[in-house]
């Protein structure tokens, strides 16, 4: 009986080794969520060229205006 015993507890012991490293991961993703800044991407840098270059570009992706109106308004086109 006591042999039965042994090997039927030797049968989960990988339990434990997963149980330790989905602890760990859980750990892992918990101080990284709360860690001001934790997972954010690097900002592209700024291009150069003028704040109202950018705003007329942000408007412009946005669909307030037309490629010719965007144009026109950078100064491309007469």
């Amino acid at each position: 009986m006591v042999m039965m015993a042994g090997v039927w507890m030797m049968g989960w012991m990988w339990i434990w080794p997963v149980f330790i490293v989905a602890g760990l991961l859980l750990i892992g993703f918990v101080v990284v969520r709360l860690v001001p800044g934790g997972l954010t991407y690097p900002t592209p840098p700024r291009s150069v060229g003028s704040a109202a270059r950018r705003i007329l570009y942000e408007r412009s992706a946005r669909g307030e205006f037309d490629e010719d109106e965007y144009r026109r308004r950078r100064g491309l086109w007469p």
